[in-house]
């Protein structure tokens, strides 16, 4: 009767140990601060964080796999607790055992537990139809007779009239912003085709004005549009350096065909909170970066989504970009404070204005050391279409200015970006900035790297044959 007893003990201990007064222990140490101790998500740290952390005693769910108006399933709740939130504060949690989480999602489930008495079932969903032009511009018609346009915005980048009204708002009461569609390593409620169609257009997302098109869609329409959402995203390029070749003239338009042809990448890009004002609540999170080089001038285009333009003539600062070079190139490794230099390493500024569309260059040493260059041969220009600004810098190689640093071919350069968004009361320190990263002027190929191949090859070739005749000869082989 012992033994059988301690079998029983020891097959049932995990559960005792993983009880739901473990997930309280578990949710106070580390999820209370931004959901709240009372789950009401209004931890200590909500006025740092953008969008709001999710507040659970309502029992709304935004992220579901269930019809709309249903409580998530359990496995919704471990997906969201352990893939995060992207483009939000709420990380994903790989430190928790699986025990853990769902001791954790057993806890939060007390929060309202009359919204789980009944538990849904996930939308069950078929195999998606092969993606054709045909079906992706069906799913763009929908897109626009459903108006979809309205939050997210003709190219999907969310910058859509409805998100800017004052009632845009969650069932929190917070201020929110549609999805930039573009960007699928922000869309939290998964970027995969199946999770476009099941989790966004077909359950919506909860407590948002997102709503369900299970109703007003049929199946192969909702399908359609999930492959025009998918065929609008962008494909994420990181690294740490960007690779820039020599063309034969720098383009001047945003739209020159060269820029399709060149290499990118992207920057991810944060608040600057190391100097007051310190920035909490960034609306910018991604600027990606081309470039191409002359024999006697350089062009870097940026590339941002800012969802609502600002030339400062609304009483709010103007919408800005600064690129940053140390004014000197680092023989080794240490380079200037990353955020505007220090007082022992300058860094040059170049500087656009959406107010001005012109550029002007700085040197600073420091946040609080900043002044204008007496020389100024940065030329800029910039165009803004559907939410994406698009900013072109131009510049010699070599200006002849001490201030300047020079573009040597076949160095890597550190440089980085930083970027204002007039509409959220950017400038000056507050504002997003990026890391050091490297351009690179690559050094054009000498002729002889085309040339090389196939004559080495013939005289390989030719060499066999000789072989070969001798061989045949002397061992008298046909």
């Amino acid at each position: 009767m012992r033994i059988f007893m301690a079998i029983i003990l020891i097959l049932f201990l995990p559960l005792y140990a993983f009880s739901e007064d473990e997930g309280k222990k578990l949710y106070d140490d580390w999820c209370a601060q931004c959901h709240g101790y009372k789950g009401d998500g209004k931890g200590y740290s909500t006025d740092f964080t953008f969008p709001k952390p999710r507040g659970f005693v309502k029992g709304i769910y935004k992220f579901h796999s269930t019809p709309s108006g249903s409580p998530p399933t359990d496995n919704d709740i471990i997906r969201s607790i352990r893939k995060g939130n992207p483009g939000s504060s709420m990380p994903p949690w790989k430190r928790f055992s699986d025990n853990e989480v769902k001791a954790l999602v057993n806890y939060l489930k007390r929060f309202s537990p009359e919204n789980f008495e009944s538990p849904a079932e996930p939308i069950k969903i078929g195999k998606a139809p092969r993606v054709t032009d045909e079906l992706i511009q069906k799913g763009k018609r929908l897109f626009e007779e459903a108006k979809c346009w309205e939050c997210h915005g003709k190219s999907g980048r969310g910058d859509g009239e409805k998100g800017w009204q004052e009632k845009f708002k969650d069932e929190w009461g917070d201020r929110i912003y549609p999805a930039n569609l573009t960007y699928p390593w922000e869309l939290g409620n998964g970027s995969d085709m199946e999770d476009l169609y099941r989790r966004t257009i077909t359950a919506g997302i909860e407590g948002t004005p997102m709503a369900s098109y299970q109703d007003d869609l049929k199946d192969d329409e909702r399908w359609a549009l999930a492959h025009f959402i998918k065929s609008l995203q962008l494909k994420r390029k990181l690294g740490i350096a960007l690779r820039m070749v020599k063309v034969d003239s720098a383009p001047s338009s945003t739209n020159d065909p060269i820029w399709g042809e060149t290499d990118y990448l992207d920057l991810p890009i944060g608040g600057q909170i190391l100097f007051n004002p310190r920035h909490f609540t960034p609306t910018i999170t991604n600027v990606r970066v081309r470039g191409v080089y002359t024999d006697s001038e350089i062009a870097i285009m940026l590339e941002w989504v800012d969802k609502k333009p600002n030339k400062g003539d609304d009483g709010m600062p103007s919408d800005a970009a600064h690129m940053q070079f140390p004014s000197k190139i680092p023989e080794g490794a240490e380079k200037p404070y990353f955020y505007m230099g220090d007082r022992r390493r300058a860094v040059t500024l170049w500087q656009w204005k959406a107010s001005e569309d012109s550029a002007r260059e700085y040197i600073a040493k420091g946040p609080e050391v900043v002044t204008e260059q007496e020389r100024q041969d940065v030329k800029a220009t910039s165009t803004y279409t559907d939410g994406l600004y698009r900013v072109i810098f131009k510049r010699p190689l070599n200006t002849g200015d001490r201030e300047d640093m020079g573009f040597e071919v076949g160095r890597f350069i550190p440089f980085s970006v930083t970027l204002y968004d007039g509409w959220n009361k950017e400038e000056g320190n507050k504002g997003v900035i990026s890391a050091w990263y490297y351009l690179m002027l690559e050094p054009p190929m000498h002729i002889k790297v085309y040339l090389l191949p196939p004559i080495v090859s013939l005289a390989v070739y030719g060499l066999g044959l000789v072989l070969r005749r001798k061989l045949g000869k002397k061992y008298k082989i046909k």
